[in-house]
């Protein structure tokens, strides 16, 4: 078809050198440069050649993603959530500020400083509040994605020094020690990026500010490209370029694309052909450790300015194609559904005589007792969730009706807005998830791909996003609820009005906190299920596919990929499993015996 024509006219387009690499590494400053001409020539064609396998994968990756955008549009359902949604950029004030005490990137002193995060969760800091409160330029900014959140300070730079040691075969006795730093003190670290030194007045003040850290560590979002295509592209990318390189293993990112993309290429200079200079570097420590350190900086340097041009490069290609390409899909989108049909036909016809005993044998008869062990975690944190909704709905009629709203409504809307964000607020629905940590490892001892804090996490982060949608529900339901009536300055209208938006906006809640909650079992089943089948079915079917494989037509071989077809169909086959065991267990038992069986799986 036409379209794969523009696609392989991507491929052919990125698959010309693009790279612009600096020629050399600038070493001169420093006597007794480890880093010789032949070196520095396999670093350039090391950088070179990571940015091609990145360049070919991102292309062939946001094709795909495209067409998985438009048969996601073409085929798209209603989501069933009733809660409106908050838009993104809903919120703009702050969600937390106050003094704290940093300390320098050059100098190393220690200044207090005036932090505020905001509802982007990138953290801001001024150099008083006077200064912040005149809209003054801030300080500094921490893009916290990417990074974590230390409050052992003291031992990780002590590990971190050891580690290095190690690198550079030194003994830790031998290197000068870290400066001790001050009490109450935790560090915005990243392994590669400028850390971030802070201290408290006291420890109860550094528990506070360390959650909200983490928080903006865990929420911030780093890609400058708003593209959901492109961002699923990259990831993609990222994730296929790593294979051809050989590292299988998981690794944790964060950042801007060109602070993810150096990242690892930083880390392959380092893994291939830069940990054998570190541990021969020769001399005393000192000089040792700046031959290392300028080393790193240049390196940074040399591949920052490499990807940026060629990210760049991508990024203008993509827009110029995209909806000439777009076009064409959508137009020749039937062939494409038809295709893949027949392929998933062929590949159920050929695997099922596995798949169907093994899910039945080994599957199935285990999700009832795991989903019985999570269960009540999300269930009573959603209800501590919405009796905190009904809280502060109280204390905003106990506001209004004496006086009513007054002329701006929206000015009560602060309490509500900032809540779902404070984690004092959150903590008793967040404990009540917490107690899942404890089955979660003991699962992971069986199911590798089971990461408990991750799943936590996502638990917290549904628990505010239902909420959040709630009181932005609330507060659009109310502002129309009140035109054309007395409640700004009377206050039984007020408090009539809230009562009648508080009954709608609950019966939506609870709705959206049961599919929440049904949503998350069903991830964490996936999670659990779907490594734990593959392993069996994948040595017995993969070779069943081979023959499909060389079956499509070449038109189609670009973009249908057997293999990922298989496991699209191992995963609606899962997802029909899991879908009958949650709707058995969280249905009401016909009677306590069947309850009773159930529970004791």
């Amino acid at each position: 078809p036409p379209f794969l024509s523009l696609i392989a006219f991507l491929f052919k387009f990125f698959c010309k050198p693009r790279v612009t690499v600096g020629r050399k590494l600038v070493m001169g400053a420093v006597a007794g440069s480890p880093i010789d001409e032949t070196k520095q020539q396999e670093i350039k064609e090391l950088i070179e050649a990571v940015l091609k396998t990145f360049t070919l994968q991102y292309t062939k990756a946001y094709g795909i993603a495209l067409l998985k955008k438009i048969k996601a549009d073409v085929n798209a359902k209603p989501e069933g959530w009733r809660l409106m949604q908050r838009p993104r950029d809903g919120l703009k004030e702050p969600l937390k500020e106050g003094y704290l005490v940093k300390q320098g990137a050059i100098r190393k002193n220690w200044l207090k400083r005036y932090f505020v995060v905001r509802p982007d969760y990138k953290i801001e800091y001024y150099e008083s509040k006077e200064a912040y409160d005149a809209k003054k330029a801030p300080k500094g900014t921490v893009a916290p994605c990417g990074y974590s959140v230390k409050t052992d300070v003291q031992k990780d730079l002590v590990d971190r020094l050891q580690e290095v040691a190690e690198k550079m075969g030194a003994q830790l006795a031998d290197l000068p020690q870290p400066d001790k730093m001050p009490d109450h003190c935790m560090e915005i670290h990243h392994y590669r990026r400028r850390c971030y030194f802070i201290h408290a007045e006291n420890d109860e003040e550094k528990k506070a500010w360390a959650k909200v850290f983490k928080q903006c560590a865990w929420y911030c979002w780093g890609f400058e490209n708003d593209d959901p295509v492109a961002n699923a592209a990259f990831k993609e990318a990222i994730r296929r370029t790593r294979w051809e390189l050989g590292r299988w293993g998981y690794w944790s990112y964060g950042g801007t694309e060109q602070q993810i993309l150096t990242d690892l290429i930083v880390d392959e200079l380092n893994y291939t052909l830069l940990s054998d200079i570190y541990y021969n570097l020769k001399g005393p420590w000192a000089v040792r450790w700046k031959l290392r350190n300028q080393l790193l900086k240049i390196l940074d340097t040399m591949v920052s300015s490499a990807v940026g041009p060629a990210l760049k490069a991508m990024e203008t290609a993509i827009k110029t194609l995209r909806g000439r390409i777009e076009g064409m899909i959508r137009e020749k989108i039937e062939p494409i559904f038809k295709a893949e049909g027949e392929v998933q036909d062929k590949i159920k016809d050929a695997t099922m005589e596995t798949i169907g005993p093994t899910m039945s044998e080994k599957v199935s008869p285990r999700l009832a007792g795991i989903i019985q062990i999570l269960i009540s975690p999300m269930t009573d944190a959603f209800q501590e969730s919405r009796g905190l909704f009904e809280k502060r709905l109280q204390e905003l009629t106990e506001k209004v009706e004496k006086e009513g709203f007054g002329p701006r409504i929206d000015a009560h809307f602060r309490a509500l807005d900032y809540t779902p964000h404070q984690y004092w607020s959150m903590r008793p629905a967040f404990d009540k998830v917490d107690v899942m940590e404890d089955p979660l490892w003991v699962l992971r001892q069986f199911f590798d791909d089971i990461h408990p804090w991750s799943l936590i996490y996502k638990a917290h982060d549904s628990l505010k996003t239902i909420l959040d949608n709630a009181f932005y529900t609330f507060e659009q339901e109310l502002i129309k609820a009140i035109e054309d009536t007395p409640a700004k300055t009377d206050g039984a209208a007020a408090k009539a009005a809230i009562e009648k938006c508080k009954e709608s906006v609950q019966e939506q809640f609870s709705a959206d906190a049961i599919k929440s909650t049904i949503d998350y079992y069903k991830d964490i089943m996936m999670n659990i299920v779907m490594p734990f089948l593959q392993k069996i079915v994948n040595p017995v079917c993969k070779p069943l596919l081979e023959p499909i494989q060389s079956a499509i037509p070449d038109a189609f071989t670009d973009i249908i990929d057997v293999e990922e077809m298989f496991d699209k169909v191992l995963e609606k086959i899962v997802e029909a499993a899991i879908d009958k065991v949650v709707e058995h267990v969280t249905s009401p038992p016909e009677d306590s015996t069947q309850g009773a069986a159930a529970g004791g799986d």
